[in-house]
């Protein structure tokens, strides 16, 4: 498995909701987990300075996928988003970069690794180090801010919008909390499925966002083997709703494992 680093940007129409298309997207990539995300970030535009500021963000994969493999699933993103490649540099729906991809160095017509410009971009390099600060690059060196003069950061967005209502990210921040936890065994994933099932459908309904940690339980997502423990997070100003509503649901399905009869206290 690697671990990568894709570089995400947008400057036309909603540039947020645009990275969260693109960020969705990369989470149903096979063979591969999304691990964690950066705050999307607003910058200046670099190398053509008459277009739109971008929105930019940062994501950190991991893949059993080639770099090569990864590329061409990026690019088809790209295009099913509305990518179009008229200017070099020019102002897009969406662009996404491969940053880094484990130690490897590669040069082909197609791809290069690590991304030529990757240490003058700071749109690249100030939410790369947010969710990973001690990053290096193949020969060893620390990924620094130092030569970072292009494509100055000039505010900071915020999370990608709804990326918590479906992937991790939030799990190990403050303002979320555990509504339902389940020690998971071989002999019990079916019915660990359907509960999951059961529960996320409520919350949806309900319009509580919710997150997976460590990930959503998923087999196409699951390179290492199933984790022994899961957790179901919400925000915290949802979290006694939440609680109720899984309680109610699971009283009502008592052919579930015990362990699920209850949300966590």
């Amino acid at each position: 498995m690697t671990t990568a680093y894709i570089g995400l940007g947008s400057n036309e129409g909603d540039r947020l909701a645009n990275l969260a298309s693109a960020i969705d997207a990369l989470s149903e990539i096979p063979e591969t987990h999304l691990d964690q995300v950066s705050d999307a970030y607003e910058s200046e535009p670099a190398y053509v300075e008459d277009q739109p500021k971008f929105a930019n963000a940062v994501a950190e994969l991991t893949t059993s996928l080639s770099s090569e493999q990864l590329l061409a699933y990026l690019a088809d993103i790209e295009n099913r988003l509305g990518r179009a490649r008229d200017v070099e540099n020019g102002p897009r729906i969406i662009d996404m970069d491969i940053l880094l991809f484990g130690d490897e160095e590669l040069v082909t017509p197609e791809l290069t690794i690590p991304h030529p410009r990757l240490l003058e971009r700071e749109f690249v390099v100030a939410p790369l180090l947010d969710i990973a600060p001690g990053v290096r690059m193949p020969d060893g060196s620390l990924v620094t801010r130092a030569q970072a003069t292009l494509g100055k950061i000039v505010g900071d967005l915020g999370p990608v919008p709804d990326l918590g209502a479906a992937r991790n990210e939030p799990a190990a921040r403050p303002d979320w909390v555990e509504i339902s936890s389940y020690d998971a065994g071989n002999d019990v994933v079916s019915a660990w499925d359907a509960a999951i099932s059961l529960q996320r459908g409520v919350l949806q309904d309900a319009g509580i966002p919710y997150a997976f940690d460590p990930y959503e339980p998923d087999a196409a997502m699951d390179p290492w083997g199933m984790p022994r423990t899961f957790r179901i997070l919400v925000p915290a100003d949802y979290a006694e709703q939440a609680k109720q509503l899984i309680d109610e649901v699971m009283k009502a399905t008592p052919e579930f494992p015990a362990e699920l009869d209850a949300p966590a206290e």
